[in-house]
């Protein structure tokens, strides 16, 4: 299962640079670590600036914008629309260290 799980994160980072809307994302230059936790988990750095979306494998940033910790399952659930963001926050299924009005506004940067 956790290869399952894993497979699917390496696409959904693979596939972030093209579904990012650099129009939605004006002004921004941030970094964000997605620390992906549980079975089939991973840590994965996105860096947003310039008007473009580059993604990596590991944290390669010491002191990120931002930081969300979640489940990698609930990861992959939030991506396909089956968990609402905000609730997962509200909840404390998500847990956001740094910039939470980054956090607030990253999902409309993407279509």
């Amino acid at each position: 299962m956790s290869s399952d799980i894993d497979a699917k994160i390496r696409k959904l980072m693979a596939n972030m640079p093209e579904a990012f809307n650099p129009d939605k994302a004006a002004g921004v230059d941030a970094t964000i670590v997605y620390n992906l936790t549980g079975e089939g988990g991973s840590v994965w750095t996105s860096r947003i600036a310039d008007g473009q979306c580059t993604v990596e494998e590991g944290e390669t940033v010491e002191n990120p914008t931002l930081k969300i910790t979640m489940d990698a399952q609930d990861y992959v659930d939030m991506m396909a629309g089956r968990l609402d963001g905000m609730q997962a926050f509200m909840t404390g299924k998500i847990k956001v260290e740094g910039d939470i009005m980054l956090a607030s506004r990253l999902m409309t940067f993407f279509s």
